[in-house]
């Protein structure tokens, strides 16, 4: 796959071999190359972690959904929404998105970007239509 020389990583062999290379540590030539390989592995075993628990999770809601259908019991809704995790409102998605418009525009303006303040309307655009949803929803609820 990939030789890496000694040389690479600034160990001049030859310099210790005159004495028997017995100065020269492998372990000085492994530090390196174990530190690159723990920077891009570690993130990839997280996300794998992840993955696994949620697939795990995921089997685990499936066999009580299974096993509550043939028992004829109701499946109650909240089994299936994340832990800890409530839904959020329209209104406050909605606010949230106009607050990082406005604000968006605000920091393009003051950095005197002007033909960048546009941006901002984006997400000030996407919390209008939010909370213009969230509005007409209300109006079906009420009716």
């Amino acid at each position: 796959m990939f030789l890496i020389s000694a040389a690479e990583f600034g160990i001049d062999i030859g310099k210790h071999a005159g004495n028997g290379g017995s100065s020269f540590s492998l372990v000085e030539a492994l530090v390196p190359l174990t530190a690159v390989i723990m920077v891009f592995s570690v993130p990839v075993i997280i996300v794998l972690a992840v993955l696994r628990y949620r697939s795990n999770r995921q089997k685990s809601i499936n066999e009580m959904v299974m096993k509550l259908a043939d028992q004829g019991q109701p499946i109650p809704p909240e089994l299936f929404l994340e832990p800890g995790k409530k839904r959020k409102s329209d209104v406050s998605s909605g606010l949230s998105l106009i607050g990082a418009g406005i604000g968006l525009m605000g920091f393009f303006w003051f950095a005197d970007a002007d033909e960048a303040v546009g941006i901002g309307f984006i997400p000030l655009m996407i919390g209008l239509g939010q909370l213009i949803a969230w509005k007409i929803e209300q109006n079906k609820k009420d009716a």
